[in-house]
């Protein structure tokens, strides 16, 4: 009946409350994706070739470098000085010439790192800039080296390739992307020298960032053999050859990797061939309005259906509290039960069927109620009466019987005897526990009941031990304590400590009172016991009572316990062959 309620309730509420907002929210978002798409496909070209008109700009220097040592009478003169090391005034202007003119790009260009010039030669000697003439030898950068010695093919054109340059060894290596041209002879095919130059990576970076046009977007320069040159920013979660394998298909495409959708668009560099220049936009970024209105409109929605949620909740329940109130009272009524709770008709909100269930409780009142709780007091004032008269009767005939057996025994032996010593302080016993009222007693009415106790128990034991007395007298007046909790520590130093030893035993008990605590002890010399028997008695303690032996201990440990609320009731010392010694402290 709930579910049906909650359902017819729910799409009478949300149905007309949910689809006026999901179709204005649907077209908004179609019509501002659409003007986005056209908007930012513009956008993206103008971009590009803004990209490639300034990165042309920057490897022009290659250019201007290829032309000056192409040529053949420069080259020829270049590998003749480095080949036979003659220093003469027209060979140390050559040199000093071709110095500066790398000397001067590398200077006034923030983006180049440095510039060698090698021509073949026996002694493996270069120009690099900044440093002049030097040798493999004696300079810090040779990795480049080994990348020309594996690009002497005939035909090899311009590559590329990432490094690391580390100018000292205190310093951090820096990265760089360094471009490779061959110099070619007109004699040989294969590359008769090369042109280095180190571009520094962190440059084109910062450069291809102040490109960005939206939060998020991911600029990268592409060569011929899809390996990545430069980068506005990391990748992140994105995978390399995710973005590699997107870079091959249409100028614009659609990129999805984990859960990132990006949009893709590509132009292929006007200068170097293979070169590629490519975007990746963030769905998000891309349509920022469009996103804001799906989540405007997701946001809504769900506000609306937690709103209609919860009026509808609200109206089911308070439709099914009514009936169930006049369900319960018309079956109390039928079989003569109390009433139910009803809630106050004046704080309830009145209505129609508030007003029903009010009436319907009045006459069940008048014709009902008043005549079963007046029988319900009845019974009890009854049960209470006679539960009273059994439990003075119960005490009172257990003390006549021994009363009378005390008689019966005198009268056999026409004196008093051993027997009725028993028999008395067995009375006292228990008239103490059952009599007394309350848990609480005085130290002085305990230690009265314990001297009783031990006094049976020499009559059984005769000689077997002997009991020592430590406290004051006063104070055990004024102090108190839970009953009946000396004699379980003391059965317990019979039983298991002085029964078992040869000889005469003792039996200490020490009360002290001092700063707000009494501190109860009971000593003995018997048998003691081993460290894991010991071990095992302070477990049991704690099984509320449930130990097989050691009952007495248990019981006394959990009263203490719950009486004074402390985590801990009695504690337990002892060593074999040396006796026990259990005590406790409980709050004044």
């Amino acid at each position: 009946m709930r579910r049906k309620f909650f359902i017819k309730n729910l799409a009478l509420f949300l149905i007309p409350l949910l689809i006026p907002t999901i179709v204005l929210g649907t077209l908004s978002i179609i019509v501002t994706k659409r003007y986005n798409e056209a908007e930012i496909n513009r956008n993206q070209m103008q971009l590009f070739h803004q990209m490639d008109r300034n990165i042309e700009l920057i490897f022009n220097e290659m250019d201007a470098l290829g032309l000056n040592f192409g040529h053949v009478e420069t080259l020829y003169r270049l590998e003749d000085i480095l080949r036979t090391q003659q220093v003469t005034l027209e060979n140390k202007r050559l040199v000093q010439a071709t110095q500066n003119f790398i000397d001067a790009p590398a200077n006034a260009r923030p983006y180049i790192e440095s510039i060698y010039v090698y021509v073949r030669n026996p002694y493996n000697q270069f120009l690099a800039s900044g440093t002049g003439l030097t040798n493999l030898r004696e300079f810090h950068d040779l990795s480049w080296w080994g990348s020309f010695l594996d690009h002497q093919e005939a035909g090899a054109g311009i590559w590329t390739e990432e490094r690391l340059v580390q100018r000292y060894s205190f310093e951090q290596p820096i990265s760089v992307t360094t471009l490779f041209k061959p110099l070619y002879s007109s004699v040989l095919r294969e590359p008769f020298g090369v042109i280095v130059l180190n571009i520094y990576t962190e440059y084109m970076e910062r450069l291809l960032r102040t490109y960005e046009t939206y939060p998020g977007q991911l600029l990268l320069v592409l060569d011929e053999d899809d390996r990545i040159l430069f980068q506005s920013r990391e990748l992140g979660e994105l995978k390399v050859d995710t973005v590699q394998q997107a870079a091959k298909t249409n100028a614009s495409f659609t990129l999805r990797d984990s859960d990132l959708s990006y949009a893709g668009a590509q132009l292929a560099s006007s200068r170097y061939e293979g070169w590629r220049y490519l975007s990746l936009v963030p769905d998000q970024a891309i349509h920022p309005v469009a996103f804001r209105l799906s989540e405007f409109t997701v946001y809504v929605v769900l506000l609306s259906f937690l709103l209609g949620l919860a009026l509808t909740y609200y109206l089911t329940g308070r439709s099914l509290r009514h009936i169930r109130r006049m369900m319960m009272i018309i079956k109390s009524a039928e079989k003569g039960l109390p009433l139910p709770q009803q809630p106050d008709a004046r704080s309830s909100s009145d209505d129609e069927t508030n007003y029903i269930i009010q009436t319907m409780t009045r006459n069940f009142i008048e014709h009902h109620y008043l005549s079963v709780q007046l029988s319900e007091k009845k019974y009890r004032l009854q049960a209470a009466e006679l539960l009273a008269l059994q439990s003075q009767m119960n005490p009172h005939f257990l003390f006549n019987t021994l009363e009378t057996i005390n008689w019966k025994v005198m009268g056999l032996t026409r004196r008093p005897n051993e027997a009725n010593h028993m028999l008395e302080n067995l009375a006292d016993l228990m008239r103490y526990s059952l009599d007394t009222p309350g848990r609480i007693v005085t130290l002085e009415q305990e230690v009265a009941i314990t001297h009783s106790y031990i006094a049976l128990q020499k009559m059984r034991y005769q000689d077997k031990f002997d009991v020592i007395w430590d406290y004051d007298e006063e104070e055990a007046k004024v102090y108190s304590i839970v009953k009946l909790v000396l004699q379980p520590l003391i059965e317990n130093s019979l039983y298991h400590g002085i029964k078992e030893k040869e000889g005469n035993g003792r039996i200490k008990i020490r009360i002290e009172t001092a700063d707000g605590w009494t501190r109860v002890a009971v000593i003995d010399n018997g048998v003691g016991m081993t460290p894991e028997r010991l071990q095992e008695v302070q477990a049991r303690l704690l099984l509320d009572g449930e130990a097989e032996d050691h009952i007495g201990l248990a019981n006394t440990n959990r009263r203490l316990m719950l009486t004074y609320e402390q985590p801990h009731g009695l504690h337990l010392w002892s060593r074999p062959d040396w006796g026990t010694v259990v005590w406790f402290r409980i709050p004044q």
